[in-house]
């Protein structure tokens, strides 16, 4: 099987010759626009931080089931370990395990069967990551974040793709390794054509020294900013 990048190139009447952006990647109009994502991004994250929060303690008080309670926290657990105090992150992650702990066999088999765990396991690998990266050990972090994705089965995240919020962050932060590593291993569970087209975006855009906010919207970003791409809306029916 060849890869995207390799596969598109083959056609290349379809590429996109016009940019939006007069200077490129350089351009001070799309760092501006870069950088109200990122606003937006803090701000929405910070909101979904209090609402996840909520649901998360309305299933304890309801006394709702084991599963729900589990994955309410799951949840709220990926917008706590951008935010909170890492304390209390790890405290968080404690309490995830500490219920997962308590679930009986026929409990652990029922989950098992149903998403292997798997969602809940990459959002406590992606908080480790996000609390090693904050307390400065930048090496476990990097190596718990490609953890995450040691996943198996996965519906949710073969269907959705993986948390790339950390990803975004270590990005701009100029750690461009391991994003490029954690885009490879994707590849192992996240696939078809919407899959396979935002990788080959973000890898054309970091080729180009862009800043990319790792979102579907970067497919029509890098056309704007003239890269040599193809428009995967129009020649490939890729819907984003």
């Amino acid at each position: 099987m060849c890869l995207l990048s390799l596969c598109l190139a083959g056609s290349l009447t379809s590429f996109y010759v016009k940019a939006d952006y007069a200077l490129g990647c350089g351009d001070p109009a799309y760092h501006a626009y870069s950088a109200d994502r990122f606003a937006y991004f803090d701000s929405n994250n910070r909101k979904l931080l209090i609402e996840t929060l909520r649901d998360y303690e309305r299933s304890v008080s309801n006394n709702a089931h084991v599963y729900r309670v589990i994955s309410d926290l799951s949840r709220h657990l990926k917008y706590s370990a951008q935010i909170d105090d890492v304390d209390l992150v790890n405290k968080k992650i404690n309490r995830l395990l500490d219920y997962a702990d308590a679930l009986s066999t026929d409990q652990h088999v029922a989950g098992y069967v149903l998403d292997s765990f798997s969602s809940e396991t990459h959002a406590i690998g992606v908080a480790r990551a996000w609390v090693a990266y904050r307390s400065g050990n930048k090496h476990k972090a990097f190596a718990e974040l490609l953890t995450s994705i040691d996943v198996a089965d996965s519906a949710m995240l073969s269907s959705f793709g993986p948390d790339f919020e950390l990803v975004r962050q270590l990005y701009k932060d100029g750690h461009v390794e391991p994003v490029l590593e954690y885009l490879r291993k994707t590849e192992q569970f996240w696939k078809g054509k919407r899959a396979d087209g935002l990788r080959y975006i973000w890898r054309e855009m970091i080729k180009a020294n862009c800043k990319v906010q790792f979102e579907s919207l970067d497919a029509n970003k890098a056309l704007e900013l003239g890269l040599s791409v193809i428009d995967l809306n129009k020649d490939y029916g890729v819907g984003w």
